[in-house]
């Protein structure tokens, strides 16, 4: 279980970077690939859901009703994300206002994810 620990804030930058590079690309630019973007949406979803297990065993053997409330709040979020990352790599094609504001509400949520989980390592 101590690798856990060190492996998972290692897996967890990777989904962050991939989607937040892939919500910028959708969002501001029409000069990148479609392909380009639902790939690396792709591996952010892949990379987003090694970092939900590694972060389930690194939190041990606690359960629902015993966990810290930050860390409760983290992992709800964090897989609010996670469902919205693949409603969006499977709805690709549809380009509306939904779907940008979807793009638009996962990123920030993604980045309220990461906040708390540098708040619960470094003790903000």
């Amino acid at each position: 279980m101590h690798i856990l620990r060190h492996l998972h804030p290692a897996i967890i930058h990777f989904p962050i970077v991939l989607f937040l590079l892939a919500a910028s690309a959708r969002i501001f630019s029409k000069k990148v690939p479609a392909p380009l973007i639902q790939l690396l949406l792709l591996f952010s979803i892949a990379a987003g859901f090694l970092a939900l297990i590694t972060g389930l065993l690194a939190a041990g053997p606690l359960t629902w009703a015993t966990l810290p409330n930050l860390l409760r709040l983290h992992m709800i979020l964090a897989l609010t994300w996670w469902i919205l990352a693949c409603y969006l790599y499977f709805t690709f094609a549809k380009d509306t206002w939904v779907s940008l504001t979807i793009w638009l509400f996962a990123s920030v949520l993604l980045l309220a994810t990461a906040t708390l989980g540098g708040a619960m390592v470094h003790g903000w």
